[in-house]
């Protein structure tokens, strides 16, 4: 059957919210049916449904039926009601409760209907039509923001994509530039980050967009600064006896210095996105709000939020990923476990960005095991890794 013919389909209704929205997305019919029991198919989980529905395709109109959880009998009606009322309609399988799957068996077995099965992995439907089975691929694609409103939560304006960075090719020239200054100075990139950001927010400026630090206070830290006058990064460098005075050559790069850790999480977006094709969508500094609705100061409540350094998207599964460029410990792994569980279900992926070596003690080798356990990829030495090497990891996460 064509796409352009489904006009009607029914999903059994899914506690993967994915596995509720595929058929929605490849063949946007005029209605959708979604039969599902009373204790799973709850407002909340309908209103998210509604929510993407509206952003993906506004004019498919939803119908949500419960079916009693103990009578066959019951479900077998409910569905015969349905074959009734619309002739050639197709069921989409996916993420069935058994009962349901079992009245529709009953049925299939005196009746030709129209099934079908859609792996939000891999993007491949099967299509039985009574003896007849057809296998097809679909390259479904949703965006991040669109896969958050469909968890129940949305990305709110904070998120650093929206606010903090515009990835101009000079900006990623910079970043590449920048990462080697980083992979140069290792632990000490931190450290003199803070030195310059301290003194920086301590020192009465003068002139608006210049700065002029003492030397003495900067110590060693200003190795970092001459590497950047180097490198082009800040302007109107000169040096006096006791100042140093320059402007930077955009607020980005500020920021970077500002919060030294926002290095390593640019370094691996800008490595990810760099070859478009390969990712389907990318954010950084994805800032999530929970419940999907985000309190303002006249209208406060309770937000969970949390803030994940890298999400990239491939197809419609989501990879979660913090970086860290000290030491992580178990807080981390559990965050995003946590996060990844909520906002992508079974198809979420997670890695940890490591930009040290783990070691080899008793302690690095437990939580490595936790990691693994939780699913969780661990990239480690990020410092030593060349471009081409951490894409390719990325690549199979």
């Amino acid at each position: 059957m064509s796409m352009e013919q489904t006009k009607v389909m029914v999903e059994f209704f899914s506690e993967e919210p994915l596995e509720n929205v595929m058929a929605m997305i490849k063949y946007q019919p005029e209605k959708i049916i979604f039969l599902g029991h009373k204790e799973n198919m709850i407002t909340k989980k309908i209103n998210d449904i509604r929510d993407f529905r509206s952003s993906r395709c506004p004019s498919t109109e939803l119908d949500f039926i419960e079916v009693p959880k103990n009578d066959l009998n019951a479900a077998i009606d409910i569905i015969s009601e349905i074959i009734r009322e619309y002739p050639g309609i197709r069921f989409e399988l996916t993420g069935g409760s058994e009962l349901i799957l079992i009245a529709l068996g009953c049925i299939a077995a005196r009746m030709n209907i129209s099934k079908l099965r859609i792996d939000p992995f891999t993007g491949k439907e099967i299509d039985i039509k009574g003896d007849l089975v057809t296998t097809s691929d679909f390259h479904y694609k949703i965006s991040i923001a669109e896969n958050i409103l469909l968890h129940g939560g949305i990305l709110t304006n904070k998120t650093g994509s929206f606010c903090e960075w515009k990835f101009t090719d000079d900006f990623r020239e910079d970043i590449r530039i920048m990462w080697d200054i980083c992979k140069k100075y290792k632990g000490n990139w931190n450290r003199h980050c803070a030195s310059i950001d301290e003194l920086r927010k301590s020192v009465q400026h003068q002139h608006e967009g210049w700065e002029e630090l003492y030397k003495k206070p900067l110590g060693d830290a200003i190795s970092l600064l001459r590497d950047f006058k180097e490198a082009g990064l800040v302007k109107d460098y000169t040096e006096t006896g006791k100042m140093v005075v320059f402007r930077w050559k955009n607020q980005m790069i500020r920021k970077v210095i500002a919060k030294a850790g926002n290095m390593l999480e640019l370094h691996v977006y800008e490595v990810a996105t760099r070859e478009d094709y390969i990712f389907t969508d990318a954010i950084i500094g994805a800032h999530i709000d929970w419940d999907g609705e985000v309190h303002s100061l006249s209208h406060p409540g309770y937000d969970t939020m949390n803030e994940i350094d890298v999400i990239l998207m491939k197809g419609v599964c989501p990879i979660f990923i913090s970086c860290k460029s000290g030491k992580a410990g178990g807080h981390a792994l559990h965050e995003l476990e946590t996060v990844s569980r909520k906002f992508g279900g079974k198809y979420a992926h997670k890695a940890l960005v490591l930009a040290r070596a783990c070691d080899d003690t008793v302690g690095t080798q437990y939580f490595k095991q936790r990691a693994r356990d939780m699913g969780i990829w661990i990239i480690d030495d990020v410092f030593r890794l060349s471009d081409e090497q951490l894409a390719n990891k990325l690549k199979r996460i």
